[in-house]
């Protein structure tokens, strides 16, 4: 079986987190649909207070939107990890002397590039 470029695993956080991300997003714009939805559903006997209210939606907007910001970072991260994975993993079976060799390579590139030479 070939070695995946995007694993699985990070595939399934990233749609997981994608629909959080959505979720809270949609809840923090229209934080009266929700309430009125979840109030609907589950306190049917309780009675009902504007003023409560109020500072119910005002909450949910405030932190509707840093939980919506928390899971698109945490995606976008989740993102960029499963698009390196590949090299993550060629890169930890090299060997010591491997990696001297391409960090030297490196280095004299970076000098070349900062003399305006083309390099060997």
């Amino acid at each position: 079986m070939e070695e995946s470029h995007f694993p699985l695993p990070y595939q399934i956080a990233c749609i997981i987190l994608t629909a959080l991300f959505i979720l809270s997003f949609s809840v923090s714009r229209e934080p009266r649909q929700w309430r009125r939805l979840f109030q609907s559903m589950f306190q049917k006997e309780t009675p009902i207070s504007v003023n409560r209210n109020k500072v119910i939606d005002e909450k949910l907007k405030t932190y509707g939107i840093a939980v919506a910001m928390i899971f698109l970072v945490a995606d976008v991260a989740f993102f960029v990890a499963g698009i390196t994975y590949q090299d993550r993993v060629e890169r930890g079976k090299m060997t010591a002397e491997e990696l001297y060799r391409i960090q030297e390579q490196n280095r004299i590139q970076g000098s070349a590039v900062s003399r305006g030479t083309a390099g060997p």
